[in-house]
Parts: structure tokens; C-alpha cells; sequence
């Protein structure tokens, strides 16, 4: 109880908040429940036509039935638990859980249009404040060096002649776009920071980088396929602002970015280092 109220305290410090996460949790409740309905009534429709021809089959049949019904409810009880700030949880539980978030997406949309109306950017980022919630609770604690700011290159003016997807440090901080207050975190904290043209060489990079945890700008759709690319390295999702439309010009707010990297460092390390 006590270090899940410092955990609340230091959210709130930081001004950080992922108050959107619920409506993914219910909504994916929601689709837990269609997709027992869907096997429970296929498991009695079928009972009779396998019966007659094995009885043994039938059963089996009915077992393997009960069992995926099982395992849907168990992951998202998982959910439920990890998002109350529970962190006695297996390492591989929570990733498969984790992996469920992401299959559950398509159906969570479409009975989250039916029943609330929901967009489907409204769901991606209900999905990435969970995902960013989970990560956030649990507390991963990395070194600097192993943390990677992630950014697309809409981030920089479009007319700027320094281009910095291949070397962020030909930016020339000159205040323009957020490209120079992002390296200046990154400076300052010691991370990795890399500027991608696109999801391939995102893709790409993270391989080559070898993060420990990962902080993601982008808009909702590409934050949410990121988010699954990327799995299981725990990623902090920030969602990038549009003035002038998507992929134009973007801009990012960097206090979230820096809060975002004051939860994940290891002081202790970070300290040592400075």
C-alpha cells in the first residue's frame, strides 16, 4: 500500500496521467464475454453431431472449449491485477497478457462503436494509456544509456537543411522545432535518441539499439502498431500534437517527454554517471 502511494505521488509530481485506460479495460471485458458467448454456443451446437460419432470427441471438444474460455478470462483478470499496481505477477504471464491487449483490439473497436460510439483513435489511445499505465506501474527502472527516444521526422521543419535521420546530432537546437529540445534531454540524461523516416527503419533501429525501455512519439495509429512491434520491451507511449495536419510539421510537449524519463531512469546509475 505504502509504495503504491508513492507511486501515485510521483505520477502526479510528474504530471502524468493515463486516465483513459478503463474504457480499453472494459471494452475488452466487454469482448471477452462476445467471444465466450461465440464458443460456448458453437461448443452446444456442435455437442450433438460429435457425439454421434464419438463420445470421447465430443468431451475433448467441449474441454478444449472450456479451456480457451479460461485463458481469455485469466489474461484479462492478469490486466485487471497488473493495473491496480499488483507487480507479483510472472514475467511471462504479464507479457502474454500484455500481448492480449493487442489481439483484443479489433473486436474491442467494433462493439466500442455499437455500444459507446467510440473512434477508433479514441481506442488506440485508450490503448496506449494502458499500456503506458502498466509499464509506469511496474516500475521498470533502466539505465540512461539503455533508454531510446523514438521519433518520427515529422517532428523537424520541413524546411530545415540539417537532416537528422541519420545523425541526430547534426540538429542545430536552433529552437524551431522540438527536434533540438528532445536532444537536449538526451544529452542531458545520457539516453539514446534516433529521428526514423518510418516503421521499417523503426523496426530496424530498435534492433540495433537494443533498449531496455522504449519512449515513442507519435500519432495513435502508428503508436499502437509500434507499441506491438516493439513487444515485450516496455514502451512509454507520447502522442504527438498536428497544427499543421498529420506527418507535417508535428510537434511533441517535452515536459511529458522528460517526465516520461524521469520515471524510467535508474537514479542510482544516472547519479554515479554524473
Amino acid at each position: 500500500m505504502v509504495t503504491k502511494l508513492k507511486v501515485v505521488l510521483h505520477l502526479t509530481k510528474c504530471n502524468v496521467s493515463y486516465k483513459t485506460y478503463p474504457l480499453y479495460l472494459n471494452l475488452s471485458a466487454l469482448s471477452c464475454l462476445a467471444i465466450s458467448i461465440i464458443i460456448g454456443f458453437t461448443m452446444y451446437i456442435v455437442w450433438p453431431g460429435l457425439e454421434r460419432i464419438s463420445y470421447t470427441l465430443a468431451v475433448t471438444s467441449e474441454v478444449i472449449g472450456g479451456v480457451i474460455i479460461f485463458i481469455i478470462w485469466f489474461l484479462w483478470l492478469i490486466l485487471c491485477i497488473a493495473s491496480a499496481g499488483v507487480k507479483h505477477i510472472h514475467p511471462i504471464i504479464l507479457r502474454l497478457a500484455n500481448r492480449f491487449i493487442y489481439l483484443l483490439f479489433p473486436i474491442s473497436l467494433g462493439l466500442g462503436k455499437i455500444f459507446t460510439g467510440v473512434t477508433k483513435d479514441e481506442l488506440r489511445q485508450s490503448m496506449i494509456d494502458l499500456i503506458n499505465h502498466l509499464v509506469v506501474m511496474k516500475l521498470y527502472k533502466v539505465s540512461p544509456e539503455r533508454i531510446l527516444l523514438l521519433t518520427p521526422h515529422c517532428l523537424q521543419e520541413n524546411t530545415c537543411v540539417h537532416k537528422v535521420t541519420h545523425d541526430v546530432y547534426n540538429c542545430k537546437q536552433c529552437g524551431r522545432c522540438e527536434v533540438g529540445g528532445l536532444l537536449g534531454i538526451a544529452k542531458e540524461y545520457g539516453c539514446q535518441f534516433i529521428v526514423v523516416t518510418g516503421g521499417t527503419l523503426a523496426r530496424m533501429k530498435v534492433k540495433e539499439a537494443k533498449p531496455k525501455a522504449i519512449i515513442a512519439i507519435a500519432c495513435e495509429r502508428d503508436l499502437s502498431s509500434g507499441m506491438a512491434d516493439v513487444f515485450p520491451i516496455p514502451v512509454i507511449g507520447v502522442l504527438n500534437e498536428r497544427p499543421n495536419g498529420p506527418c507535417c510539421n508535428t510537434t511533441v510537449d517535452i515536459n511529458k517527454v522528460r517526465n516520461a524519463v524521469e520515471l524510467l531512469i535508474d537514479k542510482d546509475k544516472y547519479e554515479r554517471n554524473s
